[in-house]
């Protein structure tokens, strides 16, 4: 088949988007399949356009099968909704009159959020007369409402009219858990074709997670315990609280973040008011950086403010063979207790994770007993095993199954 998937994160950005949407590409290459890519130029989470990408409107370069155009699209850093509406309404742009002129594919993808680059999907999939499948990452506009990003009446009334209208268009609808299947399902039209493809790991990760830690090769006190964040700081992750945690704890601990995003300037402010050593962060690093420092902790931290959502991360951190605290609530709350891989928390009460923190450092038997739990979760979340259902359901909307 043809295939052209839009995305507004793809590499070399470090996103789980971009993660998920690797593993699909990899599998449908590997299927022999001819694969057009079309994404925004890598802007994010710094909130800048990385300097090799800059004052171009197109940047195309080719793997394997696969060809990848990057976009242009509007970049700001401060994170205002006339910048978010901006950013987003530029790569629906410049991805639809971009994608308009590629040789007509067998089916398109479009990969949600934000919102409109469903609206892409839709408008090529009209240009091309092809069907077309949305894969729908986290539920718009209600998460956007919920953090708080969306506020406008008017603006929250389109969003939701354009979110039921990519639905009813779509030829099938792939979402990454049961709660936003869930909504979706009570969105979309009666008998709309909606799959779950849930995140996961790689071997990658589980394979780091049997790597021998050296915290001295990586600066790290090796007579704390400490206690790892890694990914984006944003609204969605609401880290402030592991901060507060972080300076209950006192000079035995320290919590080590490592990533970027629009709420790093607050968290490093925050991060200063706390007693020396217990907070320390560092950039935004490669994948098997970040393994390292990962595998390098005695603890790992999952952070999600949403209810609906299962943070991919947490399959990450499985697999890494460290121990897990989840501060969150709902979905991912749920998962965590069912299979026993995590201490869970409520989401933004630092007293409670210091506590469970704390319960960690002391307690060896319950660190024993989460570590296999998780191991075995990740290898039951293994990303190439869901590619493989992708691309069973893309080749069964092109016509080829």
């Amino acid at each position: 088949m043809r295939v052209l998937l839009v995305s507004q994160h793809f590499a070399p950005e470090v996103t789980a988007a971009r993660f998920r949407m690797q593993a699909f590409t990899e599998e449908l290459v590997a299927r022999g399949h001819e694969l057009e890519v079309i994404t925004a130029v890598p802007n994010h989470p710094q909130g800048s356009i990385d300097p090799h990408y800059r004052r171009r409107l197109l940047v195309t370069r080719r793997e394997r099968s696969m060809r990848v155009r990057h976009v242009w699209v509007r970049v700001r850093q401060r994170k205002s909704f006339l910048n978010r509406i901006g950013l987003y309404a530029s790569f629906t742009a410049a991805a639809s009159l971009t994608g308009a002129f590629q040789r007509r594919p067998d089916v398109i993808v479009g990969s949600s959020p934000p919102l409109p680059v469903g609206a892409a999907g839709l408008l090529l999939a009209h240009c091309h007369r092809a069907p077309w499948v949305m894969d729908v990452r986290d539920v718009w506009p209600d998460s956007a409402v919920a953090l708080g990003e969306l506020t406008n009446p008017r603006a929250i009334a389109a969003a939701e009219w354009l979110e039921r209208r990519l639905y009813a268009d779509a030829a099938a609808i792939v979402t990454v858990n049961d709660a936003f299947a869930g909504h979706i399902a009570g969105v979309a039209p009666a008998g709309s074709r909606i799959e779950v493809v849930p995140n996961g790991t790689t071997r990658f990760w589980l394979e780091a997670g049997a790597a021998e830690p050296d915290r001295d090769a990586l600066g790290l006190d090796p007579d704390r315990f400490i206690w790892a964040y890694a990914g984006n700081l944003g609204l969605a992750q609401g880290l402030e609280a592991a901060v507060d945690a972080a300076r209950l704890l006192g000079e035995d601990y320290t919590l080590l973040i490592i990533g970027d995003g629009p709420r790093r300037a607050e968290i490093e402010q925050l991060a200063g008011t706390a007693p020396p050593g217990s907070v320390e962060l560092r950039p935004l690093m490669a994948p098997a950086e970040a393994a390292r420092h990962l595998r390098a902790a005695d603890a790992l931290l999952v952070s999600e403010r949403q209810e609906r959502t299962v943070a991919s991360k947490l399959y990450d951190c499985c697999a890494i063979a460290r121990p897990v605290v989840a501060a969150c609530r709902g979905e991912l709350r749920r998962v965590v207790e069912a299979r026993s891989v995590a201490v869970a928390v409520d989401h933004g009460d630092p007293q409670e994770l210091a506590s469970a923190i704390r319960r960690l450092a002391g307690d060896a038997r319950l660190r024993d007993r989460l570590v296999p739990n998780g191991t075995k979760f990740a290898r039951e979340h293994l990303r190439e095993t869901q590619a493989q259902r992708f691309g069973d359901l893309l080749e069964a909307v092109g016509g080829r199954r």
